[in-house]
């Protein structure tokens, strides 16, 4: 009897390290895989609890009655329907009525066609009408080259140069070119791309977010290429074409996908505003969240910031209870368990 349990134990043995490689390699699976489902959703922070706990209706009204003072009728109008959407209690028909005498229809024509030719012009503005004429010019292809063409006459000149500007510039050229011949597809991307350099200039992006743009505005637009190119010819069309051969559309994804999303801030904003947004991104984190913000409030975002700060862009993570998570995590502690009996009941053996 002795005996024949001598000769099975090999045979368990071998069983019982078998069943425990196995319950390890299952574990360590389990494990594994509970990192991949370890997800997180991001939501944004409650800004009508933020407005209740930090904004009184007296604070509200000092800030409307200031922007009609300074005949931004706009944003007087958007802290009115905050005021509203929030039930913070002002005297709305008193500042509506300021707003329809002050607000008068033909001067603000008058100033709206000044700004926007200025804008076209100069391509930098601040304001509604002369931000549209800049991001005008960019689209006839003026803008970029008129932007380009300066920082070369810099470089020429051995004066400093904005790179970042140089590549927003020659990659909206390049792009210019992919919108007509795509029939428009890539217009969002130029828009986008258009809206960075407005930001640049007017110096609202913050020097983190100019940093990594202009890391992935280096792949898209090939600077010392252009030069060498423009040498030959200084001509306003010779520029153009070098701008064109400087440009790598093969490098545009992670540019493109950062354009596409201002533009679609602007999209639900507007272009001004979008500039005033801007100073609040410091990486592409924030970018996204402030898209989402100004899907969700649109035109109000600008007026929530100016009262609330960056907070309006700050998100809670909240761990998501997947199937997939719960299973790994059921599958980790019976394998571990397992694994622990078997190579306890090894060592007793």
């Amino acid at each position: 009897m002795k005996r024949a349990l001598k000769q099975n134990s090999p045979l368990k043995n071998l069983v019982r390290s078998l069943l425990l490689i196995s319950s390890i390699s299952v574990f360590a699976i389990s494990v594994a895989q509970i990192g991949q489902h370890w997800n997180y959703t991001e939501t944004l922070s409650d800004v009508a609890q933020q407005i209740k706990q930090k904004i009184t209706p007296t604070e509200l009204a000092y800030q409307i009655q200031t922007a009609i003072n300074d005949a931004e009728f706009e944003e007087a109008k958007t802290y009115i329907e905050i005021a509203k959407e929030h039930q913070l209690t002002i005297d709305v028909d008193y500042y509506e009525r300021q707003i329809k005498q002050k607000d008068r229809p033909f001067k603000r024509i008058v100033k709206n066609t000044s700004d926007f030719a200025k804008g076209f012009a100069k391509g930098e503005s601040s304001n509604l009408a002369g931000v549209a004429g800049a991001v005008s010019a960019d689209f006839t292809v003026v803008g970029d080259v008129r932007d380009l063409r300066k920082e070369y006459l810099n470089h020429q000149a051995g004066k400093p140069v904005n790179e970042l500007i140089v590549v927003l510039s020659g990659t909206g050229i390049g792009l210019t070119a992919l919108t007509v011949g795509s029939l428009g597809a890539s217009a969002p991307v130029k828009a986008g791309a258009s809206t960075f350099k407005l930001a640049v200039k007017s110096q609202r992006l913050s020097a983190r977010f100019q940093k990594h743009l202009l890391k992935l505005g280096r792949k898209v637009f090939d600077w010392p290429a252009f030069t060498r190119i423009a040498k030959q010819d200084k001509s306003i069309n010779n520029l153009r074409r070098a701008a064109k051969s400087a440009y790598k559309p093969e490098a545009i994804k992670p540019l493109q996908a950062l354009a596409t999303r201002v533009n679609s801030i602007r999209k639900s904003s507007s272009t001004a505003d979008t500039l005033y947004l801007l100073k609040y991104v410091e990486n592409t984190d924030d970018l996204r969240h402030l898209e989402k913000v100004t899907l969700k409030h649109g035109a109000k975002t600008k007026g929530l910031f100016k009262l609330l700060g960056k907070g309006v862009i700050r998100t809670t993570r909240v761990l998501k209870r997947t199937t997939e998570l719960f299973l790994s995590i059921i599958s980790s502690v019976v394998s571990g368990l397992l694994s622990i009996f078997l190579f306890v009941g090894r060592r007793i053996v």
